[in-house]
């Protein structure tokens, strides 16, 4: 069922044969989708033939793929890259994500595919325990819905295969909008007219620039990211890893498949005398953040010149003021990435995919499908992004010493059974005063 190699604990069993109950049930209760299906077939044949082009194939473009096909329109999906990108971190799908893929009915596939991570341990550079969060911990990194997402993106992408085109090494190299269309420009000369453009390639979206780039502001934290794979090893036991070193160099090491590991590091900007261009910059500014930093830095340093799947960029997020103009609208890290840091990605692209979807189809004119869409949405992102700054930043990239040895100190604190106590006291208390989001139906 798994892929990791790991035995399941008899506590993380139950925790996950919960979760299956709970979506099991939760797929048999009466649906608004199978009492109106003959309403929602008619709505389908009124928008029969509508052409939608969505730019990417990560996560967002394939949700959103997935229910525009429900509700009849017609989908093609560009994707620069040449296949479906296999690569990147561990993910967690939380609150409304969940929600999300429960709807699409892959939530058993998603599971299939847990890291089957335990929990998150603090250690020193040379890996020696300071202290440990295990599943369900305040504080903790690791959520029930953990997967690679590579993995997640195969997922989706078998899921609509046979509903969307899927156009690999394509990409939108202009945009002309009209009234009733958008013409696009491919990247091998051939044009087209579609009705809807959506950009969802990610933080770095070509296609937002050529619409909306006055209104995009990227707002820099100070930091570094750096993402890649390394080999696994018989030590590596199941449990994410979180190391911080001097100079403020932090590494996280998580599970990954039965052959590797995922790293992240991240290290203050200040650290780097020129920016790097290229993968073999990136790698030099990267091999200079680690070294010195201990046993656990010694070992990704040894396998860097091995790393294919790097990815390297500023700790950022992305704010726009406006996530549409004419036909065209943004859609996940594209229009507001709230930084990998957050982990909170990915719950805004299934999210967002699906309200943008279903915005399209309750109303019969792009613009009102549009706002509505935004208007939706944006109080969730704002509140997610929220979430980081810089100086929340820089207090976790601790430099010296003594703050290393602080730090260490509200690990240990953090970890102590007291203070968990309080801490889930506290968070039940929140959970009954808050107003969570809420996924709307689109019958």
């Amino acid at each position: 069922m798994v892929n990791s190699g790991i035995r399941w604990s008899p506590t993380r069993m139950a925790r996950i044969q919960n979760i299956l109950a709970r979506l099991r049930n939760a797929a048999k209760a009466p649906s608004p989708y199978h009492a109106l299906r003959w309403h929602t077939l008619r709505r389908q044949d009124l928008k029969a033939g509508k052409r939608i082009l969505i730019c990417g194939a990560g996560i967002a473009g394939p949700t959103l793929g997935f229910w525009l096909h429900q509700y009849g329109y017609s989908v093609v999906i560009a994707e620069k890259a040449k296949a479906i990108r296999d690569g990147g971190q561990n993910v967690d799908i939380k609150g409304p994500g969940q929600d999300v893929i429960r709807r699409m009915g892959l939530a058993e596939q998603i599971l299939a595919k847990n890291t089957q991570e335990q929990g998150q341990k603090y250690l020193d550079a040379n890996g020696r325990l300071i202290a440990a969060l295990p599943i369900g911990s305040i504080g903790s990194l690791t959520s029930d819905f953990e997967i690679l997402r590579g993995d997640f993106a195969n997922i989706l992408y078998e899921a609509t295969r046979a509903s969307c085109e899927y156009r690999f090494g394509c990409y939108v190299s202009a945009l002309k909008q009209a009234d009733e269309h958008v013409e696009v420009a491919f990247n091998d000369g051939s044009v087209e007219q579609f009705e809807l453009v959506v950009c969802a390639d990610g933080i770095a979206s070509s296609t937002r620039q050529m619409v909306l780039s006055e209104h995009t502001h990227f707002h820099d934290f100070g930091a570094y990211m750096a993402f890649f794979k390394i080999p696994r090893r018989p030590e590596d036991d199941g449990w994410a890893w979180s190391i911080n070193g001097i100079g403020g160099t932090m590494i996280t090491l998580r599970p990954g498949t039965t052959a590797e590991t995922t790293v992240l590091v991240t290290f203050p900007k200040t650290a780097v005398r020129v920016e790097p261009s290229g993968t073999a910059e990136s790698k030099a500014v990267l091999r200079e953040a680690l070294l010195g930093r201990g046993t656990v830095a010694e070992r990704i340093l040894a396998g860097m010149d091995q790393v294919r799947d790097l990815y390297f960029g500023p700790m950022c997020q992305v704010k726009v003021s406006t996530w549409s103009q004419g036909r065209v609208v943004l859609l996940g890290d594209a229009g507001y990435c709230p930084t990998a840091f957050t982990g909170q990605g990915t719950v805004l692209s299934l999210v967002g995919a699906y309200v943008l979807a279903g915005e399209i189809k309750q109303h019969e004119q792009v613009a009102d499908a549009f706002a509505a869409y935004e208007q939706r949405l944006r109080p969730l992102v704002e509140q997610t992004q929220a979430q980081m700054s810089a100086r929340l930043v820089t207090l976790l990239h601790v430099k010296s010493r003594a703050g290393i040895a602080l730090m260490r100190v509200l690990q240990r604190l953090i970890a102590s059974s007291p203070v968990q106590r309080l801490g889930k006291w506290l968070a039940g208390r929140a959970k009954q005063t808050a107003t969570p989001f809420q996924l709307p139906d689109y019958p």
